[in-house]
């Protein structure tokens, strides 16, 4: 496992990829988790991003691209123009040497809020992917959804129907606090299909409609790394772990019947496990050992985001290497390939 960064957490210092690139390589991380592949290149030129990744090359980091949001109930065009789009993304990212795409489904609320039920949404996209599957195939790619308010019941049940050659999961491991999931449970359930991750961590507390959740820097919140990653590690060694960090409340309303009936795999027993995380966060807070939630997120996120960094990335160092599940560096492993 590495350690590197999503450019959500480092999006506001306006750099150039292969600034960026050098910047997090400064800081001692190992690589990059890009957004959207067309703000690398609007016209999806292959030698402009090839550019990106032999720099990142040269520095002995990873890096990954995202492709368009695999949901065509949303898509202008619907599902054929979504269809031609990523096939474009994909064909061009596996010209740069991408094959371990990163997408989503759910974009802010429509989980809760679209008119189309949930489920065609979830629907829609595993007929995507299946329709791209030879594609993705031929070429060894792969498009991995993120917990990004889909449930990890949600991302199995697209890849038992488009097989896990074709989609997998880039667990956000605080994300799923969102639908009041477990990150433990969730690991556990998504762990044989993760092949890209936001480390993200955070607290959860009570608030008028059930839970609000406030990220945290890894290692600062209720995210049990410890137990998480020898999990994943079992099915991914070498999985990167990219920070995503910023501020944001985010209410999970677990008082609300509609809230509940729209996540029908939840259980009393899951749910359980995030109250009984948000009683120890709540005792902190009378306590006065955490500052209150309003009070922390007043300061702007990039006047902390460099120390938040070097914080979560110190501190997923130091648990990998107890845990021994540090990867050699990726200039050392492309050697030995090599011999």
């Amino acid at each position: 496992m590495r350690v590197g960064v999503d450019i959500m957490t480092v999006g506001g210092l306006g750099l150039s990829p292969c600034q960026l690139l050098d910047w997090a390589h400064g800081l001692g991380l190992e690589g990059v988790q890009f957004g959207g592949l067309r703000r690398l290149s609007p016209t999806l030129d292959v030698d402009q991003l090839s550019r990106v990744k032999a720099h990142a090359d040269r520095l002995g980091m990873y890096t990954h691209v995202s492709v368009a949001q695999a949901n065509p109930i949303v898509a202008e065009g619907g599902l054929d123009a979504l269809e031609r789009r990523l096939r474009e993304e994909i064909e061009a990212a596996a010209g740069a040497g991408w094959r371990e795409l990163h997408s989503f489904i759910n974009n802010d609320q429509q989980r809760y809020e679209h008119p189309v039920p949930w489920k065609a949404h979830v629907d829609g996209c595993a007929e995507l992917l299946c329709r791209l599957r030879p594609l993705l195939e031929r070429l060894g790619s792969r498009v991995n959804l993120e917990t990004h308010g889909e449930t990890t019941f949600d991302l199995l049940r697209v890849i038992a129907k488009a097989g896990p050659q074709a989609a997998g999961i880039c667990l956000d491991m605080a994300n799923t606090l969102v639908n009041a999931e477990d990150p433990v449970l969730a690991a556990r359930r998504a762990a044989p299909y993760t092949h890209l991750t936001h480390a993200k961590d955070a607290i959860v507390a009570f608030c008028p409609e059930g839970l609000v959740r406030q990220g945290r820097p890894p290692g600062q919140g209720v995210v049990d790394f410890r137990a998480i990653l020898p999990v994943l590690a079992e099915h991914c060694p070498d999985l990167p772990l990219s920070i995503e960090d910023h501020k944001w409340l985010f209410t999970a309303k677990i008082f609300d019947r509609d809230w509940v009936d729209r996540n029908p795999d939840l259980t009393a027993h899951e749910m359980g496990q995030v109250v009984r995380l948000a009683c120890g966060v709540q005792s902190r807070l009378h306590a006065g050992e955490l500052p209150p939630l309003e009070e922390y997120e007043a300061t702007p996120f990039m006047e902390e985001m460099e120390t938040r960094l070097r914080s979560g990335r110190a501190y997923l160092a130091g648990l990998l290497s107890e845990l021994g599940l540090q990867s050699p560096p990726l200039a050392a492993a492309a050697a030995a390939k090599e011999k």
